[in-house]
């Protein structure tokens, strides 16, 4: 008898703790940084808590709404600083990606990108998946990535 009633009891606990577990996770849309954006159909970042979302940046210079010349190089670059904009504007940095995801529209750049990519990232490597698909805007390549706030 003793054993059932400490087995009730330790079930009605169970049950008393996990009844009061709120739900405390904070979940923001910002809104794009860059005013020409204004009108898009998605959010610039999504922050859980203290995650960051970052929507997919290509090699588009946000000033002449063009893609960058120069080949895959020159649009590498102009994707990693299009990521740098958005991470300074939540007060981040490069150092604070912990997952990168890079898509290319042709899997034989993925050198020429990846020397490029490691000339941003040296100390503080985020995870990282790469893979080819049809882009849009012409574009040759495509990061989204996810930054943590320390």
């Amino acid at each position: 008898m003793k054993f059932q009633f400490q087995t009730l009891y330790f079930f009605l606990l169970l049950m008393i703790f996990s009844c009061k577990n709120e739900s405390t996770t904070i979940i923001k849309h910002h809104k794009y940084h860059d005013k020409s954006r204004a009108n898009v159909p998605f959010s610039d970042a999504v922050q859980v808590d203290n995650l960051y979302f970052l929507t997919g940046q290509i090699g588009k210079n946000h000033v002449t709404e063009k893609i960058v010349k120069g080949g895959i190089e020159a649009e590498t670059i102009q994707t990693i600083l299009n990521i740098k904009a958005v991470l300074n504007h939540h007060n981040l940095t490069l150092n604070d990606i912990v997952k990168c995801t890079v898509i290319l529209a042709d899997i034989d750049d993925f050198s020429k990108m990846n020397t490029i990519y490691h000339s941003f990232f040296k100390d503080n490597l985020p995870a990282r998946t790469t893979f080819a698909a049809n882009l849009v805007a012409g574009a040759k390549i495509e990061i989204e990535v996810v930054a943590v706030r320390k």
